[in-house]
């Protein structure tokens, strides 16, 4: 198992393409770059609207949709800027890594396991962050913030996807590496994100249930 890289030599190109697909460059690369993209347009939009805020404090803005969902009453909650600045500048910066690292990993760039490795931490630290945020926002303020759910759906799935690349590829230790059950996890990837996910949208739904119930 390559345990100083995360990427196969050219040598093994066909063999690699059996693998799990977090452990293909050109897969684990594409989904990078366009979950960063996503995030980052996210990002800016909730970043101009922000500023549109600041100017006009009672402007309507493009993701003001309804009572329920709506990013400028979310905004004017003091969790809109947990660390003294709008929070969406994190998701503009934050977002510029895993792009970087998706570009490399597409031009079959050799990346060593501790960059991976960082990348799951600062990923791990912006899912933490963004579960907080899903807390507030559907329980505490009680509405729902569109552009904020296209970054959470975003960085769920680059967290889940990173997380089980290092844990197949050995980056996490060989210990890891070989538990059956993190193995079993770490293939299951797709299924794990995307049951998070849907938890996520159910608890939106219950919560916000006056507003669904009127679409039927």
């Amino acid at each position: 198992m390559n345990t100083t890289d995360t990427l196969p030599d050219d040598d093994i190109d066909v063999a690699s393409q059996t693998r799990p697909w977090v452990l293909r460059p050109t897969s684990l690369g594409v989904f990078l770059i366009v979950a960063s993209v996503v995030g980052y347009l996210a990002s800016f939009a909730l970043a101009v609207e922000k500023y549109e805020k600041l100017e006009d404090p009672n402007a309507v803005l493009s993701c003001d949709l309804n009572p329920f969902f709506s990013c400028g009453s979310v905004m004017e909650s003091p969790e809109s800027q947990l660390f003294g600045f709008p929070n969406q500048l994190l998701g503009i910066g934050a977002f510029i890594f895993p792009l970087l690292l998706g570009v490399l990993l597409l031009a079959r760039t050799r990346i060593p396991r501790w960059i991976m490795v960082g990348l799951n931490i600062g990923l791990a630290l912006g899912t933490v962050l963004v579960m907080f945020l899903f807390y507030v926002s559907i329980y505490k303020i009680g509405v729902g913030c569109p552009w904020c759910m296209v970054v959470w759906t975003m960085t769920i799935p680059m967290f889940v996807a990173v997380t089980s690349h290092n844990v197949l590829a050995g980056n996490f230790g060989a210990r890891i590496a070989r538990n059956p059950m993190a193995r079993v996890l770490a293939k299951e990837n797709v299924a794990i994100f995307v049951l998070w996910l849907l938890v996520i949208a159910a608890c939106i739904v219950v919560q916000f249930w006056n507003f669904f119930s009127t679409l039927f």
